[in-house]
């Protein structure tokens, strides 16, 4: 077996957390799940294979007697790397980046996605950063090419406030801070920083015409967590439609806040723009109520899908 000729010598026990994949080893390109289902389980003479496969490896959890559950995925997987040889298309660690950075997750989803995988999984390094077998967790998130799936429709939101660009992003604008509408108490409450999804020439317009929007402090009708301290704010003026990877409850934003949890809100995570809505006024935008629908259609959906997602990850 691939995983026991590739184990280095130091190597007496190990369990490893890995997806066996169809591959085709003459392309050097992975299969889809419906090829590997093909593949004879029982019984089966070497020689009568006709679907390869390859191990990914992405996880270790135990190692040389000893349990690795309860530290970090740092920690874990520079043992993996330490434990075992990589052999193409046969045993392989699964490709990976370490970044906080939205825009490069965004890239490096839209390269899994065009080596036909369906997504990415996201998980903590350093900080809540352990094991917990059978158990979802918020410290790791499933990624599709799909956003929002689950969610069905997108979100129109409103930019309220503006975080300096750096970088090859000085002179314009960074990110920005969006909020949905609370028709009840008639507020805008924030539910995302958001940064990806805009071309060079959309960024240098959107910051050029907010910047007519400038106002000295927060209006007394916005709601937002004491963390967040944007470098401007606006006057609220235009809707964006935004589409996301995940709703998750948050300490930090106010959207829809006490609906669901009694001191905290609803943010998205990933968000990404799709385009600006010119035919909405900022009142017309995605409201805190239907936030809070969307949250629980997700939560009813990821339920329903568990064991899917159990079994299939690619």
């Amino acid at each position: 077996m691939s995983v026991n000729r590739l184990k280095k010598a130091s190597v007496s026990s190990f369990i490893l957390d890995c997806e066996i994949v169809a591959y085709d080893r003459e392309t050097k390109e992975l299969l889809s799940f419906q090829t590997l289902s093909t593949r004879a389980r029982k019984k089966v003479e070497i020689k009568d294979i006709k679907v390869n496969v390859c191990i990914y490896a992405f996880d270790l959890l135990y190692l040389n007697g000893q349990e690795l559950l309860q530290e970090n995925l740092r920690v874990r997987r520079e043992h993996l790397y330490a434990s075992f040889e990589e052999e193409p298309g046969f045993f392989q660690f699964a490709t990976a980046i370490t970044s906080n950075d939205v825009e490069e997750i965004q890239n490096f989803l839209d390269q899994a996605v065009g080596a036909s995988c369906e997504g990415l999984i996201i998980k903590t390094l350093n900080e809540d950063a352990t094991y917990e077998p059978a158990k979802r967790s918020l410290n790791w998130l499933k990624l599709k090419k799909d956003y929002m799936d689950n969610l069905g429709d997108s979100l129109d939101l409103v930019p309220i406030a503006a975080f300096h660009g750096r970088g090859k992003r000085t002179g314009v604008y960074g990110a920005f801070l969006l909020a949905c509408y609370d028709n009840n108490n008639e507020e805008f409450q924030s539910i995302c920083k958001i940064g990806t999804g805009f071309s060079e020439s959309v960024l240098a317009e959107r910051s050029a015409t907010l910047r007519s929007k400038v106002i000295s402090k927060p209006k007394s009708y916005y709601r937002f967590g004491e963390t967040i301290n944007p470098d401007v704010w606006f006057e609220a003026s235009e809707v964006w439609e935004v589409k996301a990877a995940d709703l998750t409850i948050s300490p930090v934003h106010r959207a829809a806040a006490g609906i669901l949890d009694p001191n905290k809100g609803i943010s998205l995570r990933f968000p990404r723009l799709l385009r600006v809505r010119h035919d909405k006024a900022p009142e017309q935008a995605t409201s805190s109520e239907q936030v809070a629908e969307m949250y629980k259609a997700q939560k009813h959906n990821q339920a329903n899908n568990q064991d899917d997602d159990d079994e299939e990850d690619y």
